[in-house]
């Protein structure tokens, strides 16, 4: 596969979707560069000499651009705002805690809290959004008390060894605007279970989920089976269990399995780790994926991406259908999303869709998959396998139409597999002339689901 790897063709597509303002100015660690905004009479200055210590921020504060904030900083109050000024927060080489926390009791809501101007660098996640104690708010009682109005903007997160930005379960009303976001070991972003309302827009997600990966072709017995190790890593977009939210207008490429992922997670780890599982209630549902360019990534959209992988390892609570040896089949939940207007640039699947009622519109396909070394590709696969084979309910309701797909080397770049019911498909194009929808090939399942996948070697 081709890689856009200079910095000036990564410019270059923020630009195709309007992102030429995320081109730095004189301070490159920004992405609008030297455009920091004038602070606010009010705001306290943290100086150089408090700049060792852990901060607990509780009223709209400033730092000081020349220091390197090492503790971490907690922003625990509504109506507060913390502007970095271009200053780093910065654990070095660490890889634990939060960069910035922000987080108040589930009984209280936070309101109009900004972050913005920030250089965080290390910690396990660089910014994180939580309630704390929302893993025990009861069934119907989760959004009795909400956050709104919370702005993570103008911000760099890289090198975390887990989430870059994480949204927590039941935090609502977080908006994401020209946030450049790398080389996270998981996923760039994470919208977990039940949080809902969120906008991602305007930012720069690239290079993350690639912890825990190494070269492939190494092996391992697993019941006397020899498996071959094959590594997948995460996401740049994680959207687990999580609705209403709209990404948009974002660059997003060269992350380790692909570009947006949405998903339920399946109640993991929950004899293993009992005292960190909860139960997940919510599938990833009216999500709105627009105006994003997509590019060098082996999935870009994938809808239901845990629909047909083996979850044997996660230790779901959730019941499974398929079952044995070490398989563990367990139903996913990811309907009633679009996927519209978007470029998709040198993806080999361009948006995969394995639950019902999705749409998927007006998106502009483009790679030459002609090549050993680029392998052949789809623009929309519609389809899922176990849930097709053993329960009898094909992928069904969705609506693909008004695509254009310019993939050199793929004759069916619209296609299903194992079968759909009630697919809309209407005015789609491949190479400039009307398509139809064909029969499909089975993309490679993971046998063992999570950062590693394997095959059983010959």
């Amino acid at each position: 596969m081709s890689r856009i790897t200079t910095r000036i063709a990564a410019l270059a597509l923020l630009a195709v979707i309007g992102l030429a303002a995320c081109q730095p100015a004189a301070n490159p660690e920004l992405p609008l560069g030297d455009n920091t905004g004038t602070v606010d009479a009010s705001s306290t200055a943290i100086g150089c000499s408090q700049a060792s210590q852990h901060l607990v921020v509780t009223t709209s504060s400033h730092l000081d651009p020349a220091c390197s904030y090492s503790g971490g900083i907690e922003v625990t109050q509504s109506h507060v705002t913390l502007d970095c000024r271009g200053a780093h927060v910065d654990a070095g080489t660490g890889r634990s805690g939060v960069g910035i926390l922000v987080h108040s009791p589930v009984a209280v809501a936070l309101t109009d809290v900004t972050v913005r101007n920030c250089v965080v660098h290390g910690f396990l996640n660089g910014m994180r959004v939580t309630r704390d104690g929302f893993k025990t708010l009861t069934a119907g009682q989760e959004y009795d008390v909400a956050d709104t109005a919370i702005s993570i903007e103008n911000d760099r997160i890289r090198d975390t060894g887990g989430v870059g930005l994480y949204v927590d379960g039941y935090v609502t009303g977080v908006t994401v605007d020209h946030v450049d976001i790398s080389n996270a070991g998981s996923t760039g972003i994470y919208l977990e279970a039940g949080s809902r309302g969120s906008t991602v827009q305007n930012s720069f997600i690239h290079g993350n989920g690639f912890a825990g990966t190494t070269p492939p072709g190494q092996t391992m017995t697993v019941g006397g089976t020899t498996f071959t190790y094959l590594t997948t890593g995460r996401e740049g977009i994680a959207v687990d269990g999580s609705s209403d939210n709209v990404i948009r207008n974002n660059a997003i490429g060269q992350n380790s399995y692909g570009g947006i992922f949405l998903y339920k997670n399946c109640g993991e780890y929950a004899t293993q780790k009992p005292d960190q599982w909860w139960p997940r209630r919510t599938g990833s549902s009216g999500n709105l994926i627009e105006g994003n360019a997509i590019y060098d990534e082996q999935n870009g959209v994938w809808i239901g991406s845990r629909m047909a992988e083996n979850t044997y390892f996660l230790d779901c609570s959730d019941p499974t259908y398929v079952s044995g040896g070490v398989t563990a089949i367990r139903l996913d939940s990811a309907a009633s999303n679009t996927v519209r207007s978007n470029r998709f640039i040198d993806t080999v699947h361009g948006v995969r869709v394995e639950d019902d009622g999705n749409t998927v519109a007006d998106n502009q396909f483009s790679g030459d998959h002609s090549s050993a070394a680029f392998p052949a590709s789809e623009a929309v696969l519609i389809g899922t396998k176990y849930r097709t084979e053993t329960l009898h309910q094909p992928v069904s309701g969705t609506v693909v139409t008004g695509n254009r797909a310019a993939l050199g080397g793929v004759a069916t770049p619209y296609a299903w597999i194992h079968g759909e019911v009630g697919t809309t498909f209407t005015d789609d194009l491949a190479g400039g002339t009307p398509a139809s929808l064909g029969p499909g090939a089975q993309p490679t399942i993971n046998l063992f689901l999570f950062v590693a996948s394997f095959t059983i070697a010959s």
